[in-house]
């Protein structure tokens, strides 16, 4: 409609203004053929003009189109450098419209990429200055490339690394810088060269922290240590050797303690000091040399003892400077001796308590077996002495077993780390337990024999005391078992004691020899048909050869069981007869 009535306007125009020059012409008396021939030159300009118009148009449309066409292979470009997946292609819309998107586009993916070129530009920047301090490589992009998402990740990556390193190389800058402030202060010296210099007296933000230069700070941080420690291993010899010659000399701690304040550390003016106490020791020791060698032959004896060692290793090195005059060279040797046997103690200690354990454990099992051969303590039973001494003897007997076991395999263990074996009294531990174990068991074979041949003497001479002789039979292998106590039999009750005559001790049958129980007959008591029996007075000397008789308790028991002469109190007609045999 706007259209229509556009065009109506513009024809009416165009009439309007051709009416109007019909009028000028009229006015000027142009002919006809003038007036056509202006007629043509007006519709000539008209025409013309609508060709300008269209031309101008159409150099637009190809302006647009243009724009369009290099904005989207700008667009193409920004997209491949930034790596950003394209946006989907307008459709359905006016080449003016599609200029002014891709035209927005194209600003907006050279905004992003700007962004980040800057944000490289910065990253680069502090990775290039932590790289310089650290003297290592940044990380390289080409100034070329538009970095991507992940390129930018890799260098901020790269930098957060480079921050790291940096705080431990300045953590372990500034521990070697203490170390050597501190070395150099117990050096009591001043640093030496420029570096040791620079890494003191310079500016800590100054210094680069390098790998080589860390490294060469840890090379005279490790020189100045080894220099420190060896201070210290000399001072730390030099004050035992002023220990022990303290302890030789008898020097009060009042006074060790005093000299002890002026040198509590080891610099060089502490162990200057020490080596003065030293060399003033010594002369003393000099002085009375006879009275240290004595002294260290006492010590030597007793770590020989605490390492068992053999007596012919002892007497040997007695032997060797017995007969010298007392000097530096006797001393020493000594000397040496007491630490040779001192370091082989404290390597081996655990090992020598297990020996020493043992040991203890053998002779409370001898000493029990010795104290068992004693009859007089069947009559000192106060306090539970023979209820102590049997559970000693299960103690030591559950005990010997494991720890001898325990102890072989520790050395076996022992050998077989060192290579070689373990030796006490100038023999391996394995035979001189055995040697221990046949000794113990050929001295209570002894004792037995010699308990049978006395039984047989005492029989041959007609004391009557045992009146039946039995034929000792000798135990099987199995039947000897280590750690034993003696053999009497804790299943043996007590007897109890009737009367003495002549020696001759009555008692009341054990329980195994009991018969099964009679009823007991009417009649007179056993103590009247005990009157009938001559009596004889108990002198002092018979209960004393009682009380002191050797023999042990099993033969005790022997005799009560062998003995036909025992009587029995339960009824009339036994006591009957036993007096019968006794006349």
């Amino acid at each position: 409609m706007a259209d229509t009535s556009l065009r109506t306007t513009t024809k009416q125009e165009l009439d309007g203004t051709l009416a109007r020059l019909e009028a000028i012409w009229d006015d000027i008396g142009l002919t006809e053929e003038q007036r056509e021939d202006r007629r043509r030159h007006f519709y000539g300009h008209v025409a013309n003009l609508c060709d300008k118009i269209i031309d101008d148009e159409t150099a637009l449309k190809t302006r647009i189109t243009k724009n369009i066409d290099r904005n989207t292979r700008e667009i193409v470009k920004l997209y491949e450098e930034l790596c950003v997946e394209p946006e989907e292609a307008a459709e359905g819309i006016t080449l003016l419209d599609l200029d002014a998107l891709m035209q927005e586009r194209v600003e907006k993916l050279q905004q992003l990429k700007e962004e980040r070129q800057e944000e490289l530009r910065n990253l680069q920047e502090k990775d290039e200055g932590l790289c310089e301090l650290l003297c290592e490589t940044p990380y390289y992009i080409p100034a070329e490339l538009v970095p991507s998402k992940e390129d930018l990740h890799a260098v901020e990556e790269h930098v957060k690394a480079m921050e790291k390193e940096k705080e431990e190389r300045e953590k372990t800058f500034q521990k070697l810088k203490a170390g050597l402030l501190n070395f150099l202060e117990q050096l009591e010296q001043s640093p030496e060269d420029s570096f040791v210099q620079e890494v003191i007296c310079s500016d800590d933000e100054d210094i680069p922290l390098g790998k080589a230069y860390l490294q060469q700070l840890r090379t005279v941080h490790s020189d100045l240590e080894f220099r420190v420690n060896e201070n210290e291993a000399k001072s730390l010899e030099l004050r035992e050797k002023i220990s022990n010659l303290w302890s030789l000399l008898q020097v009060s701690p009042e006074e060790q303690q005093a000299f002890l304040a002026t040198a509590p550390q080891h610099t060089p003016s502490n162990i200057s000091k020490l080596g003065q106490e030293l060399d003033r020791l010594l002369l003393l020791r000099f002085q009375n040399i006879s009275l240290f060698i004595e002294k260290l032959q006492e010590e030597a004896t007793v770590w020989w003892d605490k390492c068992y060692v053999d007596v012919r290793e002892r007497e040997r090195i007695n032997a060797m400077y017995s007969d010298c005059e007392a000097n530096e060279d006797v001393l020493s040797a000594y000397e040496q001796e007491v630490e040779k046997w001192k370091k082989y103690y404290n390597k081996n200690s655990e090992l020598l308590g297990m020996v020493a354990n043992f040991l203890t454990l053998f002779e409370n099992m001898l000493e029990l077996e010795e104290r068992a051969k004693d009859p007089s303590r069947l009559f000192n039973t106060r306090g539970g002495a023979l209820l102590l001494e049997e559970k000693a003897k299960k103690k030591v007997k559950a005990e010997l077993p494991r720890v001898q076991e325990r102890l072989i395999e520790s050395v076996l263990s022992w050998e077989e780390q060192e290579g070689q074996p373990f030796i006490i009294y100038g023999m391996q531990i394995t035979q001189y337990m055995d040697e221990l174990w046949e000794s113990h068991d050929v001295k209570r074979q002894l004792e037995k024999n010699k308990r049978l041949q006395a039984k047989a003497v005492d029989v041959k001479r007609g004391t009557g005391v045992a009146t039946n002789i039995r034929t000792p039979v000798a135990l099987p292998a199995s039947a000897k078992k280590r750690g034993r106590e003696g053999e009497e039999s804790a299943g043996v009750k007590k007897s109890k004691h009737l009367a003495v005559n002549g020696g001759v001790m009555f008692k009341s049958p054990s329980k195994s020899a009991l018969r099964s129980p009679m009823k007991t007959p009417r009649g007179k008591p056993l103590t009247e048909y005990n009157a009938l029996l001559p009596l004889h007075p108990v002198t002092s000397t018979s209960i004393e050869a009682s009380l002191q008789s050797t023999i042990s308790y099993d033969i005790f028991e022997d005799k009560l069981r062998s003995s036909s002469e025992c009587l029995n109190s339960t009824t009339f007609d036994q006591a009957e007869s036993g007096i019968q045999k006794l006349f």
